[in-house]
């Protein structure tokens, strides 16, 4: 599955992503990291200040893949 026209790389969108301590998975916000093999890779987001992550910059976001 090629990335759909209306779907672009560092777009948000909500995604069905599992927890890591468990197998609950709900549906989250998550951004558009690349495409690989038909695959949508992708980042869960979250506005919770508290959970420890990666932190994405502009500089981060200009990344060529």
């Amino acid at each position: 599955m090629k990335l759909r026209k209306m779907l672009k790389l560092w777009d948000v969108i909500l995604a069905n992503l599992q927890f890591i301590d468990n197998f609950e998975i709900k549906k989250r916000p998550a951004v558009i990291l690349f495409e690989e093999l038909d695959n949508l890779v992708v980042a869960g987001i979250t506005s919770n200040s508290d959970m420890k992550g990666i932190l994405l910059t502009k500089k981060l976001g200009s990344l060529k893949f």
